[in-house]
């Protein structure tokens, strides 16, 4: 009797283990499916964006008339912008995809200054031509490789990521290969979505120094400006990379050497499984971090993610002010920067990437702040009221402070931010501190992810 008794709890047992693990892979199965959708329509949307980029900068070589070149010009803005967005939601291996994505601010920033120039009646230079020629011929290539992924995923059912790796894979050889043949114009076929962004990546990597560095280009500056002036060592990286770990919630990871970048914030490089980051040679600081692992079901509202992230940043040193806050599902962006006196300083900023399973930081990139920040000398010359007095008719004010932006030129300038409406919008106006001339219009759009800018 006592036998068939715990026969029978063991039988139960058994049905219940298998029930739940059943239901465990259901979910796990729902969750895939749901990540490949979003992954399916960001890449179908970055390769649409990436597309009329490319046909805005076309036709606005051709555009022979004011009006005309303007247009273009501004929808190749508003196009990178929109680009970079699409870009933020795609899975891409440890690099970020950070050369796509530095080229593809620099486009848009780029196309919007000239379009300012050409606007107030100036003519673009030959060596801006050049340059427009140049971006839209960089475009054009990698538009060619974005929609031949696309056509690989619609007829060949192309996979978004690599199979497991070998042994060979993971000791980069497969890598290297894939570098080296793009290197050499050789044409090899990716074996995934993924992989094909990263060559796409290493091909951008290999072409000569894109000239134009404008306002936003955080890695092309000639002297990093926030930057302690120390060189450290590689095991003085080494302590700095698993200090920022453990206070990220990631401690105890068996970082390995991934050798050192070169340029103005290059670093030593660490990597282990998903995680990897970049600690800089000169000043010994984490200038960018990735975790690329697989996020569990959401548990966080936004607002609670950004107030564990602004937690954490605090654990790291950083006293910083969000600016904004987009919700993709399962995490959200979030950009922060440095206010001092209550001046908000626009140019040193953060961009974080925060995970709505349990509110860490998965994605750090503090390469703005550290190209950027100094102590600036910039005074008012005219007062809030002299400023207002500026701004159309008609618009309400809802916020006013002062701001160091970035304007045409690589220049910053102390600005009036007002935030207010306008017929039903809402924008953000600024007003030079010291000339009192409007410099610079963002119209706030919201979104159900949260606001950004236009």
């Amino acid at each position: 009797m006592n036998r068939k008794f715990w026969y029978g709890v063991l039988a139960i047992a058994l049905v219940l283990s298998l029930g739940w693990g059943w239901n465990e892979y259901r979910q796990a199965g729902e969750l895939r499916q749901a990540t490949e959708n979003q992954n399916q329509r960001a890449f179908r949307d970055l390769a649409s964006q990436l597309d009329q980029l490319e046909t805005d900068l076309a036709k606005g070589q051709v555009a022979s008339t004011t009006n005309q070149k303007v247009l273009y010009l501004s929808q190749a803005g508003s196009h990178s912008e929109a680009t970079m967005k699409d870009l933020a939601q795609i899975p891409a291996e440890e690099s970020g995809l950070s050369y796509v994505g530095q080229f593809v601010n620099q486009v848009g920033d780029f196309t919007r200054n000239a379009a300012q120039k050409v606007a107030i009646g100036t003519n673009l230079t030959t060596e801006e031509e050049k340059t427009l020629a140049d971006v839209h011929d960089r475009v054009q290539t990698m538009n060619r490789q974005v929609q031949d992924l696309l056509v690989r995923v619609d007829t060949e059912n192309l996979a978004w990521t690599n199979k497991p790796t070998t042994l060979r894979q993971r000791l980069s050889w497969g890598k290297a290969q894939v570098a080296e043949a793009s290197a050499e114009g050789q044409d090899v076929q990716p074996s995934s979505v993924r992989a094909g962004l990263d060559q796409l990546n290493a091909s951008l990597q290999k072409l000569p120094p894109f000239s134009y560095t404008g306002e936003f280009a955080t890695r092309s500056v000639a002297e990093p400006l926030g930057l302690p002036k120390q060189d450290i060592t590689k095991d003085q990286a080494l302590n700095v990379a698993n200090d920022f770990l453990a206070k990220v919630g990631s401690p105890g990871v068996n970082l390995e050497f991934a050798g050192v970048s070169s340029g103005p914030l290059g670093g030593y490089l660490w990597k282990q499984g998903d995680i990897s980051l970049t600690v800089s040679k000169r000043g010994g600081v984490v200038t960018e971090f990735w975790d690329q692992r697989t996020l569990q079901e959401r548990t966080l509202t936004a607002d609670q993610a950004k107030s564990k992230a602004m937690t954490t940043l605090k654990g790291l040193g950083w006293t910083l002010v969000p600016t904004s806050v987009e919700d993709y599902g399962g995490y959200i962006r979030l950009e922060v920067i440095d206010e001092v006196a209550k001046v908000r300083h626009y140019p040193d900023k953060i961009r974080l990437t925060v995970a709505l399973d349990n509110g860490q930081i998965t994605a750090y990139d503090a390469t703005p702040y550290y190209a950027y920040h100094h102590t600036r000398n910039l005074k008012s010359k005219i007062s809030a009221e002299q400023a207002k007095t500026k701004l159309r008719s008609g618009f309400q004010i809802k916020e006013t402070g002062l701001a160091v932006i970035p304007v045409l030129g690589n220049r910053e300038v102390l600005a009036y931010e007002f935030r207010g409406t306008y017929q039903g919008e809402e924008y953000l106006v600024y007003v030079n501190a010291e000339s009192g001339l409007e410099e610079k219009i963002q119209r706030i759009i919201k979104t159900p992810r949260g606001e950004y800018l236009q």
